[in-house]
């Protein structure tokens, strides 16, 4: 995921990671941030597994950008 710089990306990171601390059995998740990019990797044994954890980690990002652009726009 790309976002705005690289102090964002670590917010993001921030955010998303407790969620992520125990994942299920077959299954493998990194993240990390490169410069403004956060990289995701999941590794499962079952596709919808994958599928179903990447659909979550895209929704909660949405969820941190609708936050992010509210609490930015307080502020401006």
């Amino acid at each position: 995921m790309s976002c705005k710089d690289a102090g964002v990306s670590d917010k993001l990171l921030t955010v998303l990671k407790p969620d992520n601390a125990r994942t299920p059995s077959g299954m493998t998740l990194r993240m990390e941030t490169k410069g403004k990019s956060l990289e995701c990797v999941i590794e499962a044994d079952s596709p919808s597994v994958a599928v179903s954890t990447t659909l979550a980690i895209l929704r909660d990002a949405l969820l941190f950008q609708e936050v992010w652009l509210l609490s930015q726009a307080r502020r401006g």
